[in-house]
């Protein structure tokens, strides 16, 4: 996600190594040395005030796949610790700057010693909150960048139908290809351009067959795309496939349908170019039910591994799409 690529919150570790590396280089006098605490303290955790800003603004796509990985709950509980200690330090740094500049030299002494315990206590009090934000922050950094405005295609299916090939060969998007399931872990977005248009072609992790309530973290961040994203879906299944049932896969088409709200969804009959006849007919014939109980608009047969009837596919889709914008 661009929008988060600048931000940076240091843990409060990372903050007093920072203030320990200051005192070595020297500070000129007691006032200066709270100053520098004070500063260190507030600078660090600027990132907090930024991703704030940026969680406010954020798309539910985004938010389905932050509470994913993170307590929504924790993600608020830091952000409002650091957030009052900033508050906080400001003060405690403008009252001991104060007692700081009229008081004796030993009084001064305690008053230094007291008003730089209590600022870098602060923001103890929020080192696991801290530990959160600075993981939230990476994790935003890693997601790719989705336009809600965009014409998108979402890839859809069970794992290993070839999903990921199907992006390969459409798109400038390169998730990983290998021969066997769940090869595809996160959210992968690729680019085509179709007469002039630039679509998004995303890649979403393998479903199987169950409640969204039983999934694991890989299938949920599936969904989130499905259901948070508009566009048209491609839901692919293999015919050849020995790790699940053509039944099987359709059983989760049945699930990904419920997911849609309307959306347009597509079946492709996929690796046809290794399928048997008998394969490619029963799957055809099976998924040809799915549409005329009205689960899907059409089915299609093809081998996302050949770059033209992939693209063929792809493009019938996204005309259909721009004709009929949800």
């Amino acid at each position: 996600m661009k929008d988060a690529k600048e931000i940076y919150i240091a843990t409060y570790e990372e903050m007093l190594e920072k203030i320990k590396k200051r005192y070595e280089k020297g500070v000129k006098d007691r006032l200066s040395g709270l100053q520098m605490v004070h500063d260190v303290l507030i600078s660090s955790t600027e990132g907090a005030v930024e991703l704030r800003r940026l969680l406010r603004g954020l798309r539910p796509f985004y938010w389905r796949l932050i509470e994913i990985e993170f307590s929504r709950e924790e993600v608020e509980r830091g952000l409002s610790c650091v957030a009052k200690a900033r508050a906080l330090a400001r003060r405690l740094w403008r009252k001991y700057r104060r007692l700081l500049t009229i008081l004796e030299r030993e009084e001064a002494r305690r008053a230094y010693v007291e008003g730089r315990g209590r600022i870098v206590s602060l923001f103890k009090r929020c080192r696991k909150g801290l530990v959160v934000l600075k993981n939230l922050v990476i994790f935003l950094q890693r997601l790719p960048s989705v336009d809600p405005n965009a014409p998108t295609l979402i890839l859809a299916g069970p794992p290993n139908v070839g999903k990921s090939t199907f992006v390969r060969s459409v798109s400038s998007g390169r998730p990983e290809v290998a021969d066997y399931p769940f090869t595809t872990k996160q959210i992968v977005v690729g680019h085509m351009d179709h007469e002039g248009v630039k679509v998004q072609v995303i890649d979403t992790p393998g479903l199987l067959d169950r409640p969204v309530e039983d999934m694991n973290v890989i299938e949920r961040r599936a969904v989130a795309a499905l259901k948070e994203l508009n566009g048209a879906v491609l839901f692919l299944i293999d015919p050849t496939s020995s790790y699940m049932s053509v039944e099987r896969q359709l059983k989760v088409l049945e699930g990904v349908a419920g997911l849609l709200r309307g959306k347009q969804l597509y079946v492709g009959v996929n690796k046809a170019d290794i399928a048997s006849a008998e394969q490619l007919e029963e799957a055809y014939r099976r998924a040809e039910e799915a549409v005329k109980r009205g689960l899907a608009l059409k089915v299609y047969t093809l081998a996302a591994i050949k770059e033209e009837e992939a693209s063929r596919v792809a493009a019938e889709i996204v005309s259909n799409l721009l004709r009929r914008p949800l």
